[in-house]
């Protein structure tokens, strides 16, 4: 009841009354000339508001289609967009792989008597204090205890753990590893053992020098094959400092190892050596 108590509401609803009665009058009289002027005057506004309404739903159908547009070329974009990263990331697992493969197509030149199996990185954890990295080469593909580990930037360690599909290996930079070594400018000999002090800096010890040794700063330390389960040739790292014993009358000289440990993915082990520590 309260809508019908509007004003406005009875105001037009008179109007539209008053407009009723005047033009029937008119029609009853005869004058339907007069109608339908009047009928086109009252009917100009709303002919200039449906006018009005069609152009703006006709606008917002042509926003909406816009729109519409502009979404599908943005998915064609974005489509475009993951074909391009799929074919860059393709790319690039093609080039490490290359370089992969001509580094140890290098590595095989530089020794031709190695055999070599290449096994990739699957994990790593810490033993004791120890680094120990697990390869996916087992004793099925003919691995065994003490096998060197190689890159062919340098040295890595050796096979201290080997199951059936898998095997693990120690590091040179832990305490429990020793490797016969000599300097390959003078010949120098000696043993470069892991340091646990020294293995979050990526460096050994070369022990065992006479005091008169002929080693500096800068020399390439190679394996010596002596002693050990490594054969002769692989580089292990450079020297980057040398002490003086005074009292023991022997050298000491600091070995930064050419492997950067953190960085490895793949490796290779060597396999043709038939001095190894038996399981």
């Amino acid at each position: 009841m309260k809508f019908f108590k509007n004003k406005f509401f009875i105001i037009v609803m008179s109007l539209a009354l008053f407009i009723v009665i005047f033009t029937a009058t008119l029609s009853a009289m005869g004058q339907t000339g007069p109608i339908n002027n009047t009928l086109n005057v009252l009917a100009t506004p709303f002919r200039y508001a449906g006018l009005k309404i069609g152009e703006a739903f006709d606008g917002f159908s042509r926003y909406f289609s816009s729109i519409d547009e502009l979404d599908k070329e943005n998915q064609s974009l974005i489509d475009e967009i993951e074909r391009l990263e799929g074919e860059l990331a393709d790319s690039q697992a093609i080039k490490e792989e290359n370089e992969r493969l001509r580094e140890y197509i290098e590595f095989k030149k530089t020794y031709p008597d190695l055999a070599l199996t290449e096994a990739l990185i699957i994990g790593s954890e810490s033993e004791n204090h120890s680094t120990i990295f697990t390869l996916n080469k087992g004793r099925g593909d003919g691995i065994r205890v003490g096998m060197p580990v190689v890159v062919s930037s340098g040295v890595v360690g050796s096979v201290c753990e080997v199951g059936s599909t898998w095997c693990k290996v120690r590091v040179i930079t832990e305490a429990s590893s020793s490797i016969g070594a000599y300097v390959s400018r003078s010949g120098e000999i000696g043993l470069i053992e892991g340091d646990i002090s020294l293995k979050d800096t990526g460096e050994c010890v070369f022990n065992y020098l006479s005091a008169d040794a002929d080693i500096k700063v800068g020399d390439l330390i190679y394996t010596s094959g002596l002693g050990s389960t490594y054969p002769r040739g692989l580089l292990i790292g450079e020297v980057i400092s040398v002490e003086v014993d005074g009292y023991l009358r022997t050298k000491v000289a600091y070995v930064k190892c050419a492997v950067s440990f953190e960085s490895l993915t793949y490796v290779m082990i060597v396999t043709d050596y038939d001095i190894y520590v038996e399981e």
